[in-house]
């Protein structure tokens, strides 16, 4: 026989971790968030010119 966790629903177990305050930090940091998105629509760019060449 196996050896299974069993988790009950609504248990803590289900629910994922709360974020760190760090973390927080960093999703409401804004010049983070604009250097993040600027990085992103780059490599966005990148793929669909490199497809339509």
């Amino acid at each position: 026989m196996e050896n299974r966790n069993i988790i009950d629903k609504y248990s803590a177990q289900y629910y994922p971790p709360t974020p760190t305050n760090f973390t927080l930090f960093w999703r409401s940091f804004i010049p983070y968030q604009l250097i993040r998105f600027f990085v992103l629509n780059y490599k966005i760019i990148k793929i669909v010119v490199k497809g339509h060449s």
